[in-house]
Parts: C-alpha cells; structure tokens; sequence
C-alpha cells in the first residue's frame, strides 16, 4: 500500500472549503475539479469595497478571508487563491493583468489591467484559468494555442461556451494577443445571448511577475482593488453585488434592490424585488439571500448609491 500523501495546513483547509477530499493535483483534470469546487463555493462580491473595508492584500490576508473566513471577493482575490493552491502542488502557474469588455453595453472597454487571471503552462501547451469573471466560468483550464485562428477548441460548462481566440490590434494602443470570448448554449433565451461575446483582453506572455510569495505584500492584488476603488465609472466600487453559481443549474445575482435567479439553459428568470421604500425592510431582504444563498454574513447598512 502507498502511503498517504502529506498536504500542507493550507492545502487541507482549501479542499475542505471547496468540498473536495484531499488528493494530490497532478493533471489538468484534477484543476478542472479544483476549478469547478471553486465556480460553486466562491461567490464573486464586493461587499468589502463598497463598505470600506477593504485592507492591503498579501497572500496571508487573502487565504485567511476567503479560506478560513469563507468570504467570496472579487477576481484579484479568488484567482489568487486558486493560483496560491494550484502553485503549491509544483505547476507551472502565473497570473496576467487583463482589460474586461463591459459586459452591459459591450460599447467600451473597462480600466486597463483590472482583472487578474491565470495562465498554466502543460505539457508545452498554454491555458487559461479564470475562475473569477463573475459567473462567466468554464470550470476547466481553455486552449490557448497560435495555431488555431478559426478553429479554436471550445469548452462548455454549465454556464456556457467559451473560447480563446488570437486577435491582433483589439484595443488600440494596447498590446493585448488574444480575447476571452464566450456564448451561453442554444437552449438559451434571448437568442442574442447565443452569439460570441467579448469577455476581455490578454497577452499570456505578460507575466504579472512581482507577485510577493513572502506575505508582505500582493502588489497586484492591492493595485487592482485600488483600481476598483477608484474607478470613476463606479462600475464595482458602489453598488452592493453577489454572484455565484447555484447546484450547476443557475446563477443566484444580489443586488441592493432584487434577487435574481436564472436557469442556466434556459435563461428563464425567478425575481424577487425589495422594499425599497422601507431601509429597514429593504436591509433585511438583502441580508436575508446573503446568508441563505451565499453563506455570507449580514451587512449592518446598504450603502448609499
């Protein structure tokens, strides 16, 4: 018999959190399962920002709110910790700065290098790993490959289709290679929601390099939550938004004013608006879904938008 393979504190503590029992991670196929424990444990929220308090990053910090505190957060500090987990069992794992298409209007693109993902190099080959663009996730590592233009391998998850697709000039000014695209299955009402979509825009050689793997301090992670902070399009730094992926089968979505539940293949929405009227009232709605679907502990005040 084998003996039992020896983890680390933190690598116990993370399987526990995403519900999986302890194994060594060795294959794609075992990220895949890390990504999916993942897409339906961490919510994607910021709570922290719009409540003001947030706190500088580091590994430490990050592991200990979402690991041990069972917070959700937002791309810089899911992707980190999952990057933290893959990088501990020896792969090839480094992070890169995106820019996001936003994903309302898609008429514009959002603050330059606002979003942290992750790039694995396997068996000579590339992928990405996101397991944060809200809940746009692919729950297994994407093809990332220069010899595929228009014949790019597609991978389907119970949100959707994605793809990486090799793009020259996507932003002008901005040296970006490739572009994160993504489509939701042709059960999926309204049919426009079955067409490519532009998710956001990368070069997978941009190593983001000065990544502090001695706890002082996450520069990335700390620049891109100032980022948010400061953003003047108040795109993620004033309204209250939780979002994460319900039995494989829907998207939970809280907002100050509703809570949203969509099917997944058919795009058919279950909505329930709150009292917007009544602050009290409103406030107890809000936090009502907060702990009963994201397992997150209640706000003391929503704030002012």
């Amino acid at each position: 018999m084998e003996p039992n393979p020896i983890f680390s504190e933190f690598q116990l503590d993370f399987f526990k959190r995403i519900n999986i029992e302890p194994k060594p991670i060795e294959t794609l196929g075992d990220v895949s399962e890390v990504m999916s424990g993942c897409a339906q444990i961490f919510s994607f929220e910021n709570l922290d920002v719009v409540t003001n308090t947030t706190e500088p990053l580091n590994r430490e910090v990050i592991i200990q709110q979402l690991v041990n505190n069972k917070q959700g957060g937002l791309c810089y500090k899911i992707n980190s910790v999952f990057y933290y987990f893959i990088k501990s069992f020896g792969f090839n794992i480094y992070q890169v700065r995106c820019c996001v298409e936003n994903q309302e209007t898609h008429d514009r693109w959002q603050i330059d290098g606002a979003h942290i993902i992750n790039i694995i190099e396997y068996e000579n080959k590339k992928y990405l790993a996101d397991v944060a663009f809200g809940c746009n996730l692919s729950y297994e590592p994407i093809p990332i490959s220069e010899d595929s233009i228009g014949n790019e391998e597609i991978i389907e998850s119970c949100t959707g289709l994605y793809r990486v697709r090799k793009v020259d000039n996507i932003i002008r000014g901005l040296k970006y290679t490739y572009i994160l695209e993504f489509r939701k299955p042709d059960t999926f009402l309204p049919e426009s929601a079955r067409n490519w979509t532009n998710g956001y825009a990368f070069d997978p050689l941009l190593k983001a390099i000065n990544v502090d793997e001695n706890d002082k301090i996450d520069s990335h992670a700390t620049q891109i939550q100032q980022l948010i902070i400061d953003d003047p399009t108040k795109e993620f730094n004033v309204k209250p938004l939780a979002t994460k992926v319900v039995n494989n089968e829907s998207i939970a979505t809280l907002t100050a004013n509703s809570f949203t539940l969509t099917n997944c293949k058919t795009g058919e929405k279950t909505k329930v608006t709150f009292d917007n009227d009544n602050e009290i009232k409103q406030l107890e709605q809000f936090n009502q879904h907060l702990i009963s679907i994201f397992n997150l502990p209640p706000l003391k005040f929503l704030p002012k938008i």
